[in-house]
């Protein structure tokens, strides 16, 4: 099966809202920006989607890409190549484990999928014996200290995120390995819950899917 892409809905409206010149030369009851909102919102619904929903919401979002492509136009390729990226919206599920302690040991090994958009890795994880996930993303090939990017762990009802570290926080990452066969490395460091204000203290994080 073929990765699924990711692209964050932000990212596409900032460099697509340039071709809504074309409202008038179709017959879409959209107008472009409405198109373009649309795909931007149908990609953050992707990215955010469990692997239950994915598929669907892949559908979703390679339909308001065609939508903004009909209104629009596509000129330069790029919704085209979003949409083929995409492929048939079937994941590729992938071996290995993240594994983490935050009080107690918690390995995350089901349902592990990696999307690719562009040079961004998308990596998400579920642990089988209960309803807690964690996710991140990475730049394709990127090593070193603190590229992870946007990782969020849920712990039973709520999603805990790093602080800024000019809040007097701090959350580490190291990646050693990131190609096309596996992506090692490990974290820690105290992550904060945006809703409830509660911190969680993250200890012997492991990153180790295999491709």
């Amino acid at each position: 099966m073929k990765n699924l892409k990711f692209i964050l809905g932000a990212l596409l409206m900032g460099a697509l809202v340039f071709s809504c010149s074309n409202d008038d030369d179709n017959n879409n009851d959209l107008t472009c920006e409405e198109a373009v909102e649309a795909s931007a919102n149908a990609a953050i619904a992707f990215n955010a989607a469990t692997p239950a929903e994915k598929e669907e919401r892949c559908n979703d979002y390679k339909d308001a890409l065609q939508d903004q492509i009909d209104v629009c136009g596509d000129d330069s390729g790029a919704l085209q190549d979003i949409i083929d990226s995409l492929g048939d919206c079937t994941l590729d599920q992938v071996t290995g484990v993240i594994s983490v302690n935050y009080g107690f040991a918690r390995t995350f090994e089901t349902d592990i999928t990696v999307t690719t958009a562009g040079n961004v890795r998308h990596v998400t994880a579920y642990d089988n014996a209960s309803s807690d996930w964690i996710s991140f993303d990475i730049q394709d090939g990127a090593t070193g200290a603190d590229v992870i990017e946007n990782f969020t762990i849920h712990i039973l009802t709520s999603d805990y995120q790093p602080l800024p570290d000019d809040e007097g926080r701090h959350f580490s990452s190291n990646i050693s390995v990131n190609n096309a066969n596996s992506i090692d490395g490990t974290f820690f460091g105290l992550v904060t819950s945006p809703t409830t204000g509660a911190d969680v203290d993250l200890t012997s994080g492991v990153i180790n899917p295999d491709l």
